[in-house]
């Protein structure tokens, strides 16, 4: 029970210094108001009837004088999204280019395609299904100083099922958190701000090309080896909403998903912290059928170590993301996301098949 102790405390420390570095105000160190210094980059495939979102986002924007221009990648989609953007883009004042990945396939190509075709100082890659607030635009314009070359940003799902909420809370609080105290761990690709030059440098997907997914990890783990400068840019209006897992089935896949791309580019760190968190919720469940069969106050006294910096990342998240009302399933979610993860790792054992976008993980 020592070593159990021992990882549990290991776990709370984790939590503590990710919620220090969560709550820091990350203010830069010059504010520069500059106008058109970032092309945003929209790679997109069959996002027909979840565009309107990041559409309508663009469209209520109070200020998006940063943005010099908006492009669009096709990466051969097979609804109408592509119509879909067309036409709204004929509607548009705003500078905005419609392109086709004609030879090849996959975001990673996609992404490369804009960035070739963009010539500001900073590039944004966004996911086609997000949304912002009005002051998005307006709020990156006040809080980056762009003197780094990469900017992490924000991200939790807005709807869905609430466990992958409360998960998406969790991992913001954590990664934002371990990023402001200058140990980043993850990147989320629904919207992250790169210096155009360092990514042509680096061509941080050139090797990985054939891989469908884990452009945001590749990308931060190229800046990270490449001893590139990253922040973060997150503040109350700041961040970037994205579409939920819409069972629990989609959870357990996305899971899959990330799992996959960790194993394939996760940095040691990363891995870590991860092995950590599985390590700390598998045990959860052999700690709860001791409880039951054969009580003791040690057992009790664990459980609570670990639902303690549970309930902390997760207050922490719903105060800041104004999300009190997902506060009454924090305890069910202590109790059901060991069992997710006991579903995962099965899965992976059995080499359960993980699709993206319907393409295999590894598109070779």
């Amino acid at each position: 029970m020592v070593i159990i102790s021992g990882i549990f405390i290991l776990y709370l420390f984790l939590i503590f210094i990710s919620i220090i570095g969560f709550l820091r105000t990350n203010k830069p160190s010059k504010i520069i108001e500059s106008d058109f210094f970032i092309t945003l980059i929209i790679p997109y495939r069959n996002e027909e009837y979840r565009i309107h979102n990041f559409l309508n986002s663009l469209e209520s924007q109070k200020d998006i004088s940063a943005v010099s221009k908006i492009i669009f990648v096709d990466d051969h989609s097979t609804d109408l999204t592509r119509e879909k953007i067309n036409n709204w883009i004929s509607k548009q004042d705003l500078n905005c280019e419609s392109l086709f990945l004609d030879e090849y396939h996959g975001k990673k190509r996609a992404i490369d395609l804009g960035v070739q075709n963009s010539f500001s100082e900073f590039v944004m890659i966004m996911d086609a299904d997000i949304s912002f607030k009005d002051v998005f635009f307006a709020s990156i314009k006040k809080s980056i100083d762009l003197n780094y070359d990469l900017y992490l940003t924000a991200v939790v799902e807005k709807n869905g099922i609430v466990w992958s909420r409360i998960l998406s809370y969790s991992v913001s609080v954590i990664s934002i958190g371990m990023a402001n105290i200058g140990i980043p761990i993850l990147a989320n690709g629904a919207g992250l701000i790169f210096r155009r030059k360092s990514y042509n440098e680096l061509m941080p997907f050139n090797s990985n090309f054939n891989i469908s997914s884990g452009d945001d990890m590749f990308l931060l783990n190229s800046f990270l080896s490449n001893k590139r400068s990253i922040k973060t840019l997150f503040n109350s209006n700041l961040f970037i909403e994205t579409q939920g897992s819409k069972d629990i089935q989609d959870m357990v896949e996305r899971s899959l998903r990330w799992s996959g791309k960790m194993k394939m580019n996760g940095l040691l760190t990363t891995k870590l912290v991860g092995l950590l968190v599985v390590i700390c919720n598998l045990l959860i469940i052999p700690l709860i059928l001791l409880s039951i069969f054969k009580f003791q106050w040690l057992f009790f006294l664990l459980l609570l170590l670990k639902l303690l910096p549970d309930l902390l990342v997760l207050i922490t998240g719903y105060f800041i993301y104004k999300e009190n009302k997902l506060w009454k399933y924090s305890l069910p979610m202590f109790l059901l996301y060991p069992l997710i993860l006991a579903l995962i790792i099965f899965l992976q054992v059995i080499k359960y098949k993980v699709k993206w976008k319907e393409r295999d993980l590894l598109n070779i």
